[in-house]
């Protein structure tokens, strides 16, 4: 007995090494920090995650209240939903130990204690399950570790906690479903809805259908007489593990209603999203690259042993039919669900996924190894029925030849990964038949593991070699630059602020540099917020809003207070050019009426002398507006003028007084105007504009900018702009101190393009200093504030007055006047407003997410639950003795 623990323990500890030290040596390959200046950082890894993990560490560390709230969310809003989705995992914890500087370092260790955690856990769960100690299984748990779908996202770390949860969930439900305890199941699903819900959704989901399709092929391990318990037993559990995670579910809930659930656009269609067929790529190594990654096939590869064993499974003789009939069901829902699309949504939580697609495809590379683990139990224990082993390596003949056949169709797919898959192929025939022979050969046991083992390696290396990736210094010297210049700035100035940049490494700034910001690239986004971002002007989408493009009157409104701007190194002929370090996003010649606080070789900090308070009163009519504007510029006049009556117009359109012309046909008008090439050479318009001083001057641009197809300068400065964006833009080209002209250069990139909504505009600064210093005038004095609650008083003369701020509203606001509570309003279906009467008074606002006391009083409930059956199983044992020695103590019936 001691020598099959002293296995067992090493068997688990090779399950944990084995997948670690593969995924580790390739890192120390690509030299991935902690080993060199790469870095696992490409795509969402470094544009998102990243900085939701230094806003993880702050929060922790140094500001619990960005849970729940933080202004570094665009222009604010609830966090709750960012932390289920992105930062539940416990692992994350390891952040708290390395400083900002290795953040790299951090997640790379995480990344690969989740491939050994994976392994060990499937290890775990095919010990326990199966009875079952050999070398084999570090194959079998490796093969887990470094699937397809580990191996693709790899930098979606997020969701890797679901593959070392999964085997313990499912060990849990196996137990369920033969009637004995439901502890271990509740308890795993439980964290695993904590640690992110939408993997949690799909292992439900996963979990729903193997009780409808084993249940309709009669295939539960327990007699038919107890389905209908076992049934009951299981919805049970599981009820009680949401209503366990409730406290976070529910506000998250919440959260989707007011952000995803918006984006859903015509997605449900009755199609098939690409031929069956072409799933089979994947089973060969090297199936990931930067084009599968948006929009491929699902990432499937599990290696060559467990593909032969698992067809091979369904034509084993000696396995009920029942069972396998139930598993091939199984089978054949999970891949129509990877080709079907109402399925495929339905997956997905009802909408579809934008980049990573088939994201629940790790569920059917689960079933798939424990099927083919349970046919090679069958081999060593029965040997081959060749026949059908035979039928068998002639599928899969089919399907490697159909792959050969059509191998241009399969653009990842190169020559090299379809000999070596072949290889990998034959040999673990050779394999699986000397397992049959020999059966429980120490050798061969090694050798399976060494076979799988080896491809799932090489798979590691020939995928991720395909992707490219920042250096870790990319991020560190970036975050360590723009923190230093924020927290000068916080220094210097202790109150409510935000901050604007001209420059950004990603979206998510703020939150690596912890400060207010106007920028968000989250799944959580609030739909609200992206909508009005559209209507000024700004870049945004489905899961994103940049402040790239604000004017003076936004900058003013929404409490710029600071501005971060590149410095344009000076040129030397003598060095080489180096990277930038602060990547420009835009030009903001608005920054000459700014005040300049501080400069080095890198950035200038300015302050805005007309940045607005978090709050102001304006006019109670102003609040209620249901038209919008087109134009962004006109919807930034109407919104001016809603809030300071005494402001009638702001902007104002303006004209060029020359255009010259360089291989482009003459046109009658700019705005929507047809620009064709007469030439193949460079091609450009050239405007002169009349400038007067202290006058800011913007050009809107349609959403052709975005493709490439038009290029601009402005006196032969680049354009910055980032893109896309849903509608047009307004550009900052200028803001003289001195009476002249600014030369725009139009280059056009195409044969014929259209010049979409290009207008010109100007706005004196005066009136900008007017609109600032009439809101300015009866101010929300907050004189105590966090991350989700700040109190203040104003002074209001009018009852047509109502308390105004630019914090985006939700119905997790609470507003207190003087102590008594007054139900927050929203005005232009963005902020949040307060109604107010005539007097002085003490207003406080606070944010406590929506549903989340439900959700505690929920989980409340679940925990009286477990305490009241603990309860009544311990008093039922304590039972059983005493009727036992009653029914000893009876006088015998003789």
């Amino acid at each position: 007995m001691k020598v099959k623990k002293t296995k067992r323990i090493i068997i688990y500890t090779m399950c944990f090494l084995v997948p670690l030290a593969i995924a580790t040596c390739y890192f120390i390959y690509r030299r991935f920090a902690p080993f060199g200046n790469s870095s696992i950082l490409t795509v969402d890894m470094g544009q998102q995650y990243i900085d939701f993990f230094a806003h993880y560490r702050d929060t922790l560390l140094h500001n619990p209240n960005g849970f729940i709230y933080s202004f570094a969310n665009a222009l604010g809003g609830g966090m709750i939903g960012t932390w289920s989705y992105y930062l539940m995992s416990p692992l994350n914890l390891l952040i708290l130990l390395f400083p900002l500087a290795k953040m790299p370092s951090a997640i790379a260790i995480i990344s690969l204690l989740k491939y050994g955690l994976s392994g060990l856990s499937f290890g775990y769960f095919l010990i326990q399950s199966k009875k079952y100690i050999s070398w084999s299984i570090v194959g079998f748990a490796t093969a887990y570790a470094l699937m397809g779908w580990m191996i693709a996202n790899q930098f979606n770390t997020l969701w890797i906690d679901a593959a070392i949860i999964l085997p313990i969930i499912f060990l849990g439900f196996q137990k369920l479903l033969r009637d004995q305890s439901s502890v271990l199941y509740v308890v795993a699903l439980t964290a695993m809805f904590i640690i992110n819900y939408y993997m949690g959704w799909m292992i439900a989901m996963f979990l729903t259908a193997y009780m409808v399709i084993y249940g309709i092929a009669r295939a539960y391990p327990v007699e038919i007489s107890a389905y209908g318990h076992i049934i009951f037993k299981w919805i049970k559990a599981s009820v009680l593990s949401a209503m366990l995670s409730a406290w976070l579910l529910i506000p998250t809930f919440f959260s989707l209603l007011a952000g995803k659930t918006h984006y859903t656009r015509n997605q449900f269609q009755i199609r098939f999203e690409y031929n069956p067929l072409d799933m089979l790529g994947k089973f060969f190594n090297g199936s990931v690259d930067f084009k599968q990654l948006p929009s491929g096939t699902a990432n499937i590869f599990v290696g060559s042993i467990v593909v032969v064993l698992f067809i091979y499974y369904f034509f084993i003789p000696t396995i009920k039919k029942n069972i396998r009939f139930a598993n091939l069901g199984l089978t054949a829902f999970m891949i129509f669900s990877m080709v079907f699309q109402p399925l495929d949504l339905l997956w997905h939580g009802w909408q579809l996924p934008v980049w990573y697609t088939f994201r629940f495809s790790y569920l059917f590379s689960f079933l798939m190894i424990i099927t083919a683990f349970s046919a090679f139990l069958h081999i060593l224990s029965e040997g081959l029925d060749y026949k059908r082993f035979l039928i068998t390596l002639g599928l899969i003949i089919l399907g490697v030849a159909y792959v050969g056949l059509f191998k241009k169709h399969f653009e990842y797919l190169k020559a090299d990964n379809f000999i070596w898959g072949s290889v990998f192929l034959v040999i673990s025939i050779g394999v699986i038949i000397a397992c049959a022979i020999y059966k429980k050969s120490l050798l061969l046991s090694v050798a399976v593991f060494a076979v799988m083992a080896g491809e799932m390696g090489l798979n590691m290396v020939t995928s991720l070699n395909n992707l490219d990736y920042l250096k870790s210094s990319d991020y560190t010297t970036y975050a360590q630059m723009l923190r230093k210049e924020v927290n000068q700035v916080k220094k210097r100035d202790k109150g409510f602020y935000r901050i604007g940049t001209t420059f950004a490494r990603t979206k998510n700034d703020a939150f690596t540099a912890d400060y207010n910001g106007g920028s968000i690239f989250s799944s959580t986004l609030e739909a609200d917020t992206s909508q009005f971002f559209k209507h000024i002007g700004q870049p945004n989408g489905d899961s994103f809003v940049l402040y790239s493009n604000g004017t003076m009157f936004t900058d003013s409104l929404l409490g710029m207070k600071y501005y971060m701007n590149q410095q344009i190194p000076e040129n030397n002929p003598n060095k080489k050019r180096q990277k930038e370090p602060v990547p420009a996003l835009t030009r903001k010649p608005d920054l000459n009426s700014y005040e300049l606080l501080s400069q080095d070789k890198l950035i200038g900090t300015y302050q805005n002398p007309y940045a607005l308070p978090l709050g102001f009163l304006t006019p109670k009519s102003g609040m209620n507006n249901d038209k919008i504007a087109s134009d962004p510029i006109e919807y930034q006049n109407e919104l001016a003028h809603r809030l300071d009556p005494n402001i009638k117009r702001l902007y104002e359109p303006t004209t060029y007084s020359h255009i010259q012309y360089n291989n482009i046909y003459k046109i009658s008008k700019l705005n929507n105007a047809i620009l064709k090439k007469n030439m193949m050479e460079l091609s450009y318009i050239i405007l002169t504009i009349p400038v007067q001083k202290d006058t800011s001057y913007y050009m809107t641009l349609g959403t052709n900018f975005n493709k490439g197809q038009i290029s601009i300068s402005v006196d032969g400065q680049n354009q910055t702009q980032f893109t896309p964006s849903e509608r047009t833009i307004i550009a900052n080209i200028g803001n003289e101190q001195i009476d002249g002209n600014i030369n725009v250069q139009i280059f056009v990139n195409a044969s014929s393009t259209l010049l979409h909504d290009f207008r010109l505009y100007k706005v004196h600064n005066s009136k900008i200093a007017k609109f600032s210093n009439d809101m300015k005038k009866n101010p929300y004095k907050i004189t105590q504030w966090n991350e989700r609650s700040m109190t203040g008083t104003v002074n209001v003369k009018s009852n047509q007055q109502a308390l105004t701020t630019t914090i985006p509203y939700s119905k997790g606001w609470h507003a207190k006047v003087d102590g008594k509570a007054v139900t927050p309003k929203k005005w232009e279906n963005m902020f949040l407003y307060v109604p107010m009467t005539k007097g002085h008074h003490t207003v406080k606002l606070s944010f406590w997410p929506e549903g989340l006391t439900t959700g505690i009083i929920l989980g409340l409930i679940g925990w009286a639950l477990i305490g009241f059956e603990f309860y009544r199983t311990r008093r039922k044992k304590q039972a059983l003795p005493t009727q036992a020695a009653d029914s000893t103590d009876k006088p015998s019936s003789k």
